[in-house]
């Protein structure tokens, strides 16, 4: 998750398999180049959907099912990591 004193990558990557992919809905498509965003500096991304909620103005049902998306169209994949505290997606 951005922490707010580090900005993501200056240039999301969008392919043009994703980008082209009529079956993706826009806010998919843009999505998906945030999220290599914020992978370019460790090679993965741990924002929460409620970070992708506040940037983008949608609810957090609306992020999920667009990554779901992205995951069943084959474009990401979630891993989910557990710590004492919280479950990270």
């Amino acid at each position: 998750m951005n922490q707010g004193n580090e900005q993501p990558g200056f240039w999301a990557l969008i392919p043009a398999s994703v980008r082209y992919d009529k079956e993706l809905p826009p806010n998919a498509k843009l999505l998906y180049g945030e999220v290599t965003a914020l992978s370019d500096k460790l090679g993965y991304c741990y924002a929460q959907n409620s970070y992708f909620s506040d940037l983008f103005g949608l609810s957090e049902r609306s992020v999920t099912r667009l990554l779901s998306t992205l995951v069943d169209r084959g474009y990401l994949r979630v891993k989910r990591m557990y710590n004492k505290h919280n479950i990270l997606q």
